[in-house]
């Protein structure tokens, strides 16, 4: 089974050497792998173009942003499954053929993820990310887009299916994995292998860390487009959403714990333990339930150490 992976790649140089040595090394070996250049300006893409593998190719572009990237990835595909993966994040070896596994066993399934390890620049892992998709709930949740149950680096799908929902939403890229995953929900069921299969870099530029707010608006803007198509009605217009959005107080004061939660997690991984407890103690006060949930998933789970090192992949 061909597996088509696109992997958007934008300056982040120092990374993707090590990204394309953890697709190259997979088990699972019948792959192209499809690295969308999105206009960087470093050497990135060169580095790329080096690999001495004829599965890899390098499609160099005007910067028009990720999920644009994904979907020229995507145009490209020639796999059965498309796999996604972004050039800071890394799999581990039997990654992509414990998901394959999955999704020949059953026929409905549409999308397979996996849980994915916290992974900070010096090297270190703490907790994880991703939880259960399959039962009635979750798929419930999927489909209002109200869950993103694991990391778009994590995901493998039937590349028909990625195509029918209409690919990446180009004018929400920071939700637009989100936004597909709600799409998908409705095609069929997604599946999540709840084991680690990768790693996810979690850094400060991210767009939930330096612009939190405007984060959890897109986020409503997705789920409110998922509810009004779920439910036979016209989808909201981005611009009109944007212009008349207010938040309560109860929404003020969850997206406050969450802002500080996330900042506490980066700040375990910079070893500031101090800080970081005070700010998860404000977001435990404000949310217990969210606040707990999140401390449970950032618990170390059964990988080996040596699964991977310092800007490199797992041997």
């Amino acid at each position: 089974m061909l597996v088509s992976v696109i992997i958007p790649l934008y300056n982040t140089e120092q990374y993707i050497e090590a990204c394309l040595a953890s697709v190259l090394g997979q088990t699972h070996r019948e792959l192209e792998v499809i690295v969308v250049d999105d206009g960087s300006t470093d050497g990135g893409a060169a580095i790329a173009e080096r690999v001495a593998d004829e599965r890899v190719r390098v499609e160099r572009g005007a910067n028009q942003g990720v999920a644009a990237a994904r979907n020229r990835g995507l145009v490209l595909a020639r796999g059965e499954v498309v796999a996604f993966l972004d050039a800071d994040d890394l799999w581990y070896p039997d990654k992509l053929a414990e998901q394959l596994a999955v999704l020949r066993g059953d026929r409905d399934l549409v999308a397979v993820g996996a849980v994915f390890q916290y992974l900070s620049d010096s090297g270190r892992l703490l907790g994880r990310a991703g939880e259960n998709a399959r039962d009635t709930a979750a798929r419930q949740r999927l489909k209002q887009g109200r869950l993103m149950p694991f990391p778009i680096s994590s995901l493998i799908a039937r590349t028909d299916a990625v195509r029918d929902a209409g690919g990446f939403d180009e004018s929400l890229p920071p939700v637009a994995d989100l936004d597909l995953m709600a799409r998908l929900a409705v095609a069929g069921p997604v599946a999540t292998v709840m084991r680690p299969l990768g790693a996810y870099r979690v850094h400060g530029d991210s767009m939930s860390a330096r612009q939190p707010a405007e984060m959890m608006m897109l986020v409503r803007f997705v789920e409110q487009r998922a509810m009004a198509r779920l439910e036979g009605r016209p989808a909201p217009d981005l611009e009109s959403f944007v212009s008349s959005y207010r938040l309560t107080k109860a929404q003020q004061r969850r997206d406050g714990a969450a802002r500080r939660f996330r900042t506490a997690g980066l700040l375990v991984m910079e070893g500031r333990y101090f800080k970081a407890a005070a700010l998860c103690a404000l977001a435990l006060a404000a949310r217990p339930s969210y606040t707990l949930r999140r401390i449970a998933m950032r618990l170390p789970l059964g990988r080996p150490p040596r699964a991977v090192a310092p800007g490199t992949p797992g041997t």
